[in-house]
């Protein structure tokens, strides 16, 4: 999956129209300068031979030096790993639990309330990421000025432990519910599914039967039995929060692998591009495997096979 991820980034970001050369030395740059620059950063030699160079460093742990800032690309993208993982996991976190809970409640209260919270995931899910990035940042930062326009810690101030702990918090709040918004639709909506189905089955019936109150019917029996198609989502979602994460960051500051690829792919930083994108498919690559192993204690079944 890696080395596809690795063949079809450098193809794209190499055939895209621009040259990093004259971003470097501007448009005005001496033509022989331009030339020697091109020579320095490998970009004279057949696409071919530029591939076959950056695969083998790829394979010795070396994914080179930005372009512009003249950095290993590693230790750009490690330093930057952090605040995104924090930024996702955080809209991971929400969008499950506020997910569920409402498509669990959708689905045993059928009539208005389902009616209701299905339009809202369906408005949810309409909605782009930087649209409502943007009107989120205009009515809670700059409208109510409840919090901040952007960044992950307050300028100017040095703040250490709980205090630095909460300046993060504050900072955080507002980009993780820009991200959050539309996984929740999501999964409200496939948890909803995957409840109506299960109060089909008949040990929801036989439960019932007993005189076991509704809802530890629904939460504890019905719900346990959902929660797989829900966990999938999850996994799979890795990659679109990764996708979502690039435009939220740019909304608002947020000094993570998203602004860093913006930029990048802006100013043609080739390197840190094909970096960012094989950081980025790790993770997704690792956030299945921890899929894999949620499926065996959420269901012993799947464990025992």
């Amino acid at each position: 999956m890696i080395l596809v991820v690795i063949i079809v980034t450098f193809l794209l970001v190499r055939l895209a129209p621009g040259d990093p050369t004259y971003i470097l030395v501007g448009e005005v740059g001496d033509e022989s300068f331009v030339k020697a620059m091109r020579e320095r950063l490998g970009l004279d030699r057949p696409l071919y031979d530029q591939f076959v160079i950056y695969i083998s460093n790829v394979f010795r742990g070396d994914l080179g030096y930005s372009y512009l800032r003249s950095e290993p690309v590693a230790k750009l993208i490690v330093e930057r790993i952090p605040a995104t993982l924090l930024l996702v996991l955080t809209a991971m976190f929400i969008s499950a639990l506020v997910g569920i809970i409402v498509g669990t409640i959708a689905a045993a209260r059928r009539g208005v309330a389902d009616l209701t919270l299905s339009t809202l995931s369906i408005i949810g899910i309409s909605i782009p990421y930087f649209w409502l990035g943007q009107i989120i940042l205009i009515v809670f930062a700059v409208w109510l000025g409840i919090f901040p326009l952007g960044g992950m810690v307050s300028v100017g101030y040095e703040y250490q432990g709980l205090e630095y702990f909460l300046d993060v918090l504050y900072h955080l709040t507002l980009p993780a519910m820009t991200l959050a918004i539309f996984n929740i639709a999501f999964t409200t909506k496939i948890t909803r599914g995957s409840v109506l189905e299960a109060l089909t089955q008949d040990y929801i019936v036989t439960a019932r039967a007993k005189g076991i109150p509704e809802s530890r019917v629904v939460f504890r029996h019905a719900l346990r039995n959902a929660l797989i198609p829900v966990v999938t989502y999850t996994g799979f979602n890795t990659g679109v929060l990764l996708v979502g994460a690039i435009l939220t960051e740019t909304v608002f500051a947020w000094p993570g692998m998203g602004s860093l690829l913006y930029d990048s792919i802006r100013l043609r930083d080739y390197p840190v591009v094909l970096g960012i994108f094989i950081y980025g498919s790790i993770i997704v690559i690792l956030a299945n495997l921890i899929v894999d192993v949620l499926y065996g204690i959420i269901d012993p079944r799947i464990r025992l096979r």
